[in-house]
């Protein structure tokens, strides 16, 4: 009995320590498991229901619950114009792409009651004008939605071709054809922009394009007005210098001032009297006592 009474204990041993491998790697599981780190960054971080797309959601389409839903997400990372009701974004319009999953913001939404499509994509206070185009109007089908471009018109004068000018510059592309959102990015030749224009730039516009050609020329989004004038400014050709002495202002007599005459004494010798008299010097002495 004492010859396998070691052995007995050994066994015993080895099993338990098996055993407690098995428990420890159980319990390390579910301490990595993705339920038990959301439980714990529950636990640790606060959390805020906001509304998120359920779906990935086309330009112009309006918000109902099929495609949005309340999501828990911490609330020390929420982002800006966030929505916490159901309510206020139901029957709004997206004028951008929603991505499933991602949270709905304000300046992805178009204001209450702004209708659909294209309709909602247009800010408060301008115009949507659509103009004809070709494919070298067009610049062989680049111009795509949300793009930007310069109008370029050259007056009709005959045989003789006038300079062509910047009309407008920098204005966004709303749609091309019937089509206002590009999915793959690959150009399009169309017959119809459309542009968008401030009411009296689109007055203009309509006015130019009857006595003038006109093409569209794209330019990078990143390219803006107030950084043309700065590079204009700068490489404004630097101004002459004379080399002509500047002339003196002539002045009148009347306002001229005398110039003072210098003075000095002279000594005169009268009948055995010495007399100190003081002369100028101006055209001829002019002596006086």
């Amino acid at each position: 009995m004492k010859k396998y009474g070691a052995l007995i204990a050994l066994g015993c041993a080895v099993l338990f320590g098996i055993l407690a491998v098995i428990l420890a790697s159980k319990w390390l599981e579910k301490q990595t498991s993705p339920e038990t780190a959301q439980m714990r960054m529950k636990e640790t971080l606060p959390i805020t229901r906001i509304v998120t797309a359920t779906e990935d959601v086309p330009v112009g389409t309006f918000l109902t619950e099929k495609n949005i839903a309340l999501t828990e997400w911490p609330s020390t990372t929420l982002p800006k114009g966030h929505f916490t009701d159901l309510n206020v974004v139901k029957g709004r319009v997206a004028v951008t792409k929603l991505v499933a999953g991602e949270p709905l913001l304000a300046a992805e939404l178009a204001a209450p009651g702004s209708g659909a499509g294209l309709v909602a994509m247009i800010p408060v206070g301008m115009r949507a004008m659509s103009i004809r185009v070709d494919e070298v109007i067009g610049v062989s089908g680049f111009i795509l939605p949300d793009t930007f471009v310069d109008i370029i018109t050259q007056e009709k004068a005959g045989d003789a071709a006038k300079p062509a000018k910047t009309f407008l510059a920098r204005v966004p592309v709303l749609a091309i054809a019937q089509q206002s959102v590009s999915e793959d990015g690959k150009p399009k030749v169309v017959h119809t922009v459309t542009l968008q224009l401030t009411p009296t730039d689109a007055e203009k516009l309509v006015t130019q394009m009857s006595k003038a050609n006109m093409h569209l020329v794209l330019r990078n989004p990143l390219d803006t007005p107030t950084e043309e004038k700065e590079v204009e400014r700068a490489t404004v050709a630097a101004p002459r210098l004379s080399t002509v002495p500047p002339r003196r202002p002539r002045v009148s007599a009347a306002t001229a001032k005398p110039t003072p005459r210098k003075q000095h004494k002279v000594e005169i010798l009268r009948q055995l009297k010495l007399e100190i008299i003081t002369c100028e010097n101006g055209d001829s002495y002019n002596c006086s006592k």
